[in-house]
């Protein structure tokens, strides 16, 4: 490849990675914030760089000075006063195939042509969807109305159509170099010539000449056309990314890979989504289509297609079936039924493997989270349109239909988080039961699980403050609205509060803690709310999870038990404790517990002392015989005490006398 300088490469066939010059380009100039006019600036510089290249320039320039170059357009009427610099048509596809190989400016200029009136035709729309805020101080656009705006929009994609179809062909091009002398009586056949790019880029321009031919043909609503095409690009970027895959277990080149993730990415989150809808607004028509022209990706999404047609063009939220008319909102909830998959599918691998988040899921929840918020947004968006109306029939059924919209948006989001926090409050439950640490920790762990349990019961309140539900009458007069979906709020509610001072009293009966009176009462208040929860949920046929609700209610009801017992046994003895230190073999008849730990018996035993009185010593000398003085000093002298008062002697022989 060469650079836009237009510096010769050899006329070895290109190999020019189309989409991903292009991925650059729109990702550093404005594309992803929707600044496409910034895009669109972008591109005409480019161009000038690439047509002013040294040896492309006499064949890509429109000044009349290169008139005699093969891509002048031939005309019948090409006479007639004309100045030297005037403008020449050209036409890229009398080059012969040898040129066009020459460099790869060639090719990028009508790629780009054609960005710059894609980029055109989204930056009209951008800017009548911000209400005539446009890039530039004078926009000549303003005051334009919806249908001259929709003209102009599909002209550009028309013109970008247009130079799209000619990269493609003069990907393929075949047109051999041009004899210096024709001899018109030789009967040679002319061979073709080899064409400019290799087989990677003719595929890559015919999925971009696909994909820019679908978008034209959804713009005009022409839904067939559109899927066709879609099905076309889609199946060309798998036949991509799987020619690329192949060439990277031979050759083991790293960019393999990188292409193989780009085109597998492409072809499932920026084609198929397009894909569905047009399959959907097909469906709804009543034009069926075969499953063999649906590509494999797209199949391969998880997804049914009547469950992806429901969730598209209708929802079911509080009993009633709310239709979706806004394409932008369409799009949008395709867009949040992929994500939320991909995230469970991370969820479910994480708890399999080691039960906690990691990064990657982390990630896909907030963006998930950003998905829904930016959906609120838009229902919220159309719904201020309604507010300056008049109310009537016609007004109040399109409110109830944006109002129940922005509830089921929001249920969605609060039972996704709901989902999440329980599931770490369970986790670190599991982690206090199976791990026998210290009484720090488990503080930690259960003050954890409380505050966890305190957001789930503030996301409950806000599940059962929603809007929507009813008919539109009842959205126009005010009234709450007490269905089904209301009670499974209020029981799971129920449910919330129980847990939460099931673990607020296991925090106060902790012995770092020993508020034993407020755990025996939060014990108390968790059983009857307990109680309440479980006739709630049993009322509720429908609701979600409601057995492993039922089983996990009942399981703290058992394990209160027990620890009420415990719990009352503790706070008796700690109400009812004494300072004393004597042993217990001497407290046998007191009922008070020491509240320090004491000894079952002294030893040594303690001395104790007692009163002398004349009669004991009476007694005692009827008993008293005389000494056995013989013995006496057969036992001294056997330690070696003479007469002479050896025991004197020694380093402390002084006090021994």
């Amino acid at each position: 490849m060469t650079d836009d300088t237009g510096d010769e490469s050899g006329t070895r066939p290109l190999r020019l990675y189309l989409h991903s010059i292009l991925s650059a380009s729109q990702s550093s100039h404005g594309v992803p914030h929707e600044d496409y006019a910034q895009y669109a600036s972008y591109c005409t510089r480019r161009l000038s760089r690439i047509r002013h290249g040294q040896t492309v320039k006499k064949d890509l320039l429109h000044i009349r000075q290169f008139k005699n170059s093969l891509s002048t357009r031939q005309t019948e009427n090409d006479g007639g006063k004309t100045k030297k610099y005037a403008y020449r048509h050209i036409d890229l596809t009398n080059l012969p195939s040898e040129v066009l190989a020459s460099s790869e400016n060639y090719i990028l200029e009508p790629l780009y042509c054609a960005e710059r009136c894609w980029a055109e035709s989204h930056a009209v729309k951008s800017d009548a969807g911000s209400g005539g805020i446009s890039s530039f101080e004078n926009n000549p656009r303003d005051g334009w109305s919806s249908g001259r705006i929709r003209s102009y929009s599909i002209k550009k994609l028309r013109k970008a159509v247009k130079f799209a179809g000619l990269v493609e062909k003069l990907s393929v091009s075949t047109v051999p170099v041009p004899r210096e002398t024709e001899d018109e009586e030789s009967n040679e056949v002319e061979e073709p010539a080899q064409p400019p790019c290799d087989e990677h880029t003719q595929l890559e321009a015919k999925a971009y000449a696909s994909f820019m031919r679908g978008n034209l043909a959804l713009e005009q609503n022409s839904h067939l056309v559109a899927y066709k095409e879609y099905s076309t690009a889609t199946k060309l970027c798998e036949q991509i990314a799987l020619s690329t895959a192949a060439r990277d277990e031979v050759e083991g080149d790293v960019r393999q890979l990188e292409l193989l993730d780009f085109f597998t990415t492409r072809s499932q989150h920026v084609i198929a989504p397009l894909l569905r809808y047009c399959q959907y607004e097909l469906q709804e028509k009543g034009i069926a289509l075969p499953d063999d022209d649906y590509p494999s990706s797209v199949q391969s999404n998880g997804t049914t297609m009547p469950q992806s047609t429901e969730s598209m063009s209708q929802i079911s939220y509080r009993e009633n079936v709310i239709s979706i008319e806004t394409k932008e909102l369409r799009m949008s909830l395709l867009k949040m039924q992929d994500m939320k998959q991909d995230w469970e599918e991370a969820a479910e691998g994480n708890a399999s493997e080691n039960g906690c988040s990691n990064e990657a899921e982390d990630a896909k929840f907030m963006s998930l989270l950003n998905g829904y918020d930016d959906l609120i947004h838009l229902a919220n968006h159309e719904l201020k349109k309604l507010e300056s109306l008049k109310a009537g029939p016609a007004v109040n059924a399109k409110r109830y239909q944006f109002v129940n919209l922005v509830g089921y948006c929001k249920n969605q989001k609060l039972k996704m988080v709901m989902s999440r926090n329980e599931r770490l409050a369970n986790s670190i439950v599991e982690r206090v039961k199976s791990d026998d640490g210290d009484d720090t920790a488990q503080l930690k762990r259960f003050e954890d699980v409380a505050h966890l349990y305190d957001a789930l019961l503030q996301d409950a309140k806000s599940v059962s403050a929603l809007p929507g539900g009813g008919t539109p009458d009842d959205l126009a007069s005010g009234a709450p609205v007490e269905d089904e979906f209301y009670l499974e709020a209020n029981a799971n509610t129920l449910r919330l509060r129980s847990m939460r001072c099931y673990y607020l009293a296991l925090m106060h009966a902790s012995p770092l803690v020993k508020k034993y009176s407020e755990a025996k009462n939060l014990l108390e208040q968790s059983e009857t709310l307990a109680k309440d929860a479980l006739e709630e949920i049993a009322a509720c046929d429908q609701i979600e999870h409601g057995d492993e609700y039922l089983d996990q209610l009942e399981g703290i009801l058992n394990e209160m038990k027990g620890l009420k017992c415990r719990i009352f046994a503790v706070s008796y003895l700690s109400a009812s404790s004494s300072s004393s230190n004597r042993p217990l073999l001497q407290r046998l008849h007191d009922y008070d517990v020491p509240s320090n730990p004491t000894d079952v018996v002294d030893m040594p035993p303690r001395v104790q002392g007692i009163v002398c009185k004349s009669s004991f010593f009476d007694v005692a000398l009827n008993y008293v015989s005389e000494y056995p003085a013989e013995e006496l000093d057969r036992e001294m002298s056997k330690f070696g005490q003479d007469d002479k008062g050896s025991s004197s002697s020694g380093l402390f022989g002084w006090f021994r006398r």
